[in-house]
């Protein structure tokens, strides 16, 4: 052993050192267990002799066997020193260090910390003979579950302190042993006050002394009597049989809500929320709902709100006025048909425009509405309810009917008295064009009953529009200027009503079409010297409505040869489109017309404003122009700057 350990002495003899006489008995069992210890056990006397070492510490510092009893204590210090036991620094003043604390055993009780991280826990007492006994107890793992357990613990503070909540713990005498920042605050204790465990009464008892806590609404009269109120409020929230939680307002205006937790061994988890601005929001949301029950209550039409399987959530005072206490109209072919166009708002996605229909009021007299429903979606475009919305049209109804009879016996009265006047010319001049035009107008009436019954049933065909516009043309051309003009705006007014073009969606070249919209223009093109030009590549396939997108192009030309030329001047329009961005359609309307003055140009496309009201124009071209692009088209039109010449519109739509 000393060859190979250089730093122990030469004369330093293993077998001399431990061979001794035989040892009793006793000192067997001693030594046994010592060597059986967890701990490193080493027992030095006055003269730092070894006298006794055991086992677990050679293996704790990792000592040769070389120190057995009788061996220098000073020599061993000096060896650890040397192998960096102590740390950095010059080993024999470190050794010299280490020898001066054993022998004044201070600390008696202290941590080492190993090069190799493991901590010892150090312990020494002097002996009678002014030796020392020192021992050596590995703590790394208690070490380092404490330091965790302490780490956790800072933790669990920090995310107290950082809740929005204010939480208390209070033990099976009520009385506070932990808390956090905000509860302090809500609670208006000094946190020196707190660390003295209050009990909850005490608290309570100052939060009503300071205002801090009102007495709930309801409660008994107990003047200034504070003790009274603490006990009457102790009985109520102070020890709940189960979690118990309750709002209170505060004295500085806050509003707090408390959850009170029971825990098993008699104590309470105590958490408070400042629900302020819930509370305001609510009553925010509450205020909101109050003026938008009156503001519908007020409307003079029947409104309700249906979920999709047709149970009605919502009525105004009107619609309950109407319906009488069962507050549902009565079942009949009326309520069946409003159910089937639920339906269709459901499986559709989309409104049903207004529309006229007789029905009974709760009382069983018939009524005649103008009703439209509407559909409310969530976020994923899902139906979730439908509004109904149904003016009382009856008077009006009424007053048309007394109105036509009026006329009828004006017209019955004159013809009596000029009958011997007008028998010969009537004959002649008017029953032959009354004639004809009844019998044009009788067919257009059939031809309309069934292109309208398609379009309601959703069964509408390309070519079923086409062969009704041709008898529709066919027909308006015999049709008396007057009628036609009647005829028109009656048909205007059914596209403004419908608030979108019917047709039925499927992929057409934007080219092409437009080819076909102009093709069906051309009668009325040929009576002006205006020529309509294109700028629109070929292939440019559309996915869409193609019959909406006719109406929108057949409007903005016609309302330029109204508007934008005087009777026999000639002009140019110039029809160009182009897929900009990537799946869209922009398309560029342009004419050499007059253009539209400044001061009207924000009113262009509100429904019946026209510069021609008794010159034959509706004002709803380009009313119902806006209404198909923004909703059947899902695109957008917009007047653009004509540059002081003509008139500039920009169409966008998507491509599919």
């Amino acid at each position: 052993m000393p060859a190979q350990i250089p730093d122990l002495p030469t004369n330093l003899s293993v077998t001399a050192r431990t061979i001794r006489p035989d040892p009793s008995v006793g000192d067997d069992l001693s030594a046994l267990a010592l060597e059986q210890m967890d701990q490193g056990v080493i027992l030095v006397d006055a003269d730092l002799t070894v006298k006794v070492i055991n086992g677990p510490l050679y293996e704790l510092f990792g000592l040769p066997r070389g120190f057995m009893p009788g061996a220098d204590y000073a020599q061993m210090v000096q060896f650890l020193a040397r192998n960096g036991e102590y740390g950095p620094g010059d080993p024999e003043a470190l050794a010299a260090c280490q020898l001066e604390r054993a022998l004044r055993t201070d600390p008696p009780s202290y941590e080492h910390r190993r090069p190799d991280g493991r901590v010892l826990e150090v312990r020494t007492r002097r002996t009678a003979g002014g030796g020392f006994v020192r021992t050596y107890t590995d703590v790394t793992e208690r070490r380092r579950a404490e330091d965790d357990l302490a780490k956790q613990r800072h933790l669990l503070r920090l995310t107290l302190e950082n809740v929005g909540q204010g939480i208390v713990l209070l033990d099976r005498d009520l009385r506070y042993i932990a808390w956090n920042g905000l509860a302090l605050d809500i609670l208006g204790v000094p946190e020196d006050v707190m660390r003295g465990r209050p009990r909850l009464q005490d608290v309570m008892r100052h939060q009503i002394a300071s205002r801090l806590v009102e007495m709930p609404a309801g409660s008994p009269d107990f003047g200034d009597d504070l003790e009274a109120k603490t006990a009457y409020l102790m009985e109520r929230i102070g020890q709940p049989a189960r979690e118990f939680v309750y709002a209170r307002p505060q004295g500085d205006g806050r509003f707090i809500e408390v959850r009170v937790v029971p825990l098993p061994d008699g104590g309470q988890v105590r958490t408070f929320t400042d629900i302020t601005g819930r509370v305001i929001a609510d009553e925010a949301v509450r205020q909101s709902r109050e003026i938008l029950t009156g503001v519908i209550d007020a409307i003079p039409a029947l409104i309700d709100v249906k979920d999709r399987d047709g149970t009605v959530r919502l009525t105004n005072r009107f619609y309950r006025e109407t319906y009488g206490p069962a507050e549902v109209p009565p079942p009949g072919p009326p309520a069946d048909r409003a159910a089937a166009l639920d339906r269709l708002v459901v499986e559709s996605g989309q409104g049903v425009p207004f529309h006229e229909d007789r029905a009974p009021d709760g009382d069983g007299a018939m009524r005649d509405w103008l009703t439209t429903k509407m559909p409310l979606t969530d976020e994923d475009g899902e139906v979730t309810h439908i509004v109904t919305v149904a003016l009382d049209i009856t008077a009006r109804k009424r007053a048309e009917s007394e109105l036509r009879d009026a006329q009828a016996s004006l017209i019955q009265a004159e013809k009596l008295a000029s009958l011997a006047q007008l028998v010969a010319g009537v004959a002649h001049e008017v029953n032959t064009p009354i004639g004809v035009t009844l019998t044009a107008i009788s067919h257009l009436g059939e031809e309309v009953g069934r292109i309208r019954t398609l379009f309601e049933e959703n069964r509408i065909r390309r070519s079923d529009f086409q062969e009704f516009l041709d008898v529709a043309w066919e027909s308006t051309r015999m049709i008396l200027s007057n009628v036609e003009r009647a005829t028109g705006l009656i048909q205007s007014f059914k596209q403004v009503a419908s608030d979108q073009a019917s047709g039925e969606r499927r992929p057409f070249d934007l080219a092409a079409y437009v080819d076909e919209v102009l093709l069906s223009l051309r009668p009325r093109l040929r009576r002006t010297p205006v020529t309509v030009e294109l700028d629109i590549p070929a292939g440019l396939i559309v996915d869409g409505y193609p019959g909406a997108f006719a109406q929108v192009l057949s409007n903005l030309i016609i309302n330029a040869l109204v508007h934008a030329y005087d009777e026999g001047e000639a002009g140019r329009i110039l029809l160009s489109a182009r897929e900009q961005p990537a799946g869209w359609i922009e398309m560029h309307y342009a004419d050499d017309g007059k253009g539209i003055p400044a001061d009207i140009r924000s009113r262009i496309f509100e429904p019946f404003f026209t510069t021609k009201r008794g010159m034959g124009a509706s004002g709803l071209g380009l009313s119902i122009c806006a209404n198909i692009m923004t909703g059947t088209m899902r695109g957008s039109i917009a007047l653009e700057d004509g540059g002081g010449t003509g008139t500039r519109f920009v169409l966008r739509f998507p491509v599919g």
